[in-house]
């Protein structure tokens, strides 16, 4: 697999290396020298030579070179890899990217692009964690037993669901990976209380059971996409909780936690159920829902009655 690094980047983080350093006068040295280059072409590319030399000399494509030989899936399963720049800390990871060209081979069709900041190549210890990381998040999309899909399926409630959703499968891959880290000797020792404690807050209907479940994800494998789905659309019926609810679990509809839910949802007025159904048809009274979500479900129903019994609400007019 093709690796390459992205001049700018290899240019920063040289110089940032070098600050303060013995050999920045040897760099500066031979930096100057090529000032004396007529043609600019050939000047640029006599740069970037001499900061890809000192980018290797440095060991700053150490921990990059040493994560992508650990993942034999992103060596064998994609034609090349970017190493570029990172706008912001946030913006730092690993992309994997498939172009839409049917001709080309399976392999000649994916890249990975992993976007880091300058600053981030010192720190060699903590860049090859962060790259272990990232690149297994790779490897499971490259892995057929894996079975990744990009979309999650549309969340019943609307946006506040689908991000809900989206941090819910984020916590349970994260904590798959970090265990196989964790049981490869890779890991930090605070992953597994870090990784439990996002746990605790994206899962709260489990309270006392949380650490066991979550032990299903961090020290247990293997996992698949299509498990980790399952778990998050609906986490009481795929752990095989009882359908009590805790204080401060979220509701079922609005996705908000809640200390109220509603006493025996089972008892709603049949219409008022069947509107919830119609919104929610995965949703049935048995998953109850917060207090607050039932009373606005009764509001509607009392305000089509009362629409209903204005008159011309039957298509009769009144005479004037």
């Amino acid at each position: 697999m093709k690796l390459a690094y992205q001049p700018a980047l290899v240019e920063e983080a040289v110089f940032l290396a070098l600050r303060r350093q013995p050999q920045a006068a040897r760099f500066e040295a031979e930096r100057v020298r090529l000032y004396e280059l007529k043609d600019p072409e050939a000047r640029d590319r006599a740069f970037q030579d001499l900061h890809r030399k000192w980018f290797s000399e440095l060991g700053l494509e150490s921990p990059i070179e040493k994560a992508v030989n650990e993942q034999p899936l992103v060596e064998s399963g994609v034609a090349g890899c970017l190493v570029a720049t990172a706008p912001k800390k946030r913006e730092e990871g690993a992309e994997l990217f498939v172009s839409s060209e049917e001709r080309l081979h399976d392999k000649e069709r994916r890249t990975v692009s992993i976007f880091l900041r300058p600053e981030s190549l010192l720190n060699s210890p903590a860049l090859l964690a962060f790259l272990r990381h990232e690149l297994t998040h790779i490897s499971d999309m490259l892995d057929p037993a894996f079975g990744y899909e990009p979309l999650l399926p549309a969340a019943e409630g609307g946006p506040t669901r689908d991000r809900l959703l989206k941090e819910r499968y984020r916590c349970l891959w994260d904590a798959t990976i970090d265990g196989r880290m964790a049981r490869g000797g890779w890991g930090d020792a605070r992953l597994r209380a870090e990784r439990l404690d996002e746990f605790r807050r994206l899962f709260p209907m489990f309270a006392e059971e949380s650490e066991s479940l979550f032990s299903r994800f961090f020290d247990q494998q293997p996992h698949s996409h299509g498990e980790l789905v399952a778990f998050i659309l609906d986490p009481r019926a795929a752990a095989g909780a009882s359908e009590a609810y805790h204080p401060g679990d979220r509701c079922p509809l609005c996705g908000f936690p809640t200390f109220s839910f509603e006493p025996d949802a089972e008892r709603l007025p049949p219409d008022v159920i069947g509107q919830i159904i119609a919104d929610f048809p995965r949703w049935s009274p048995s998953h109850g829902l917060c207090q607050q979500c039932a009373d606005l479900y009764r509001a509607r129903q009392l305000s089509l009655r009362a629409a209903l019994s204005l008159p011309g609400a039957h298509g009769q007019h009144s005479a004037r």
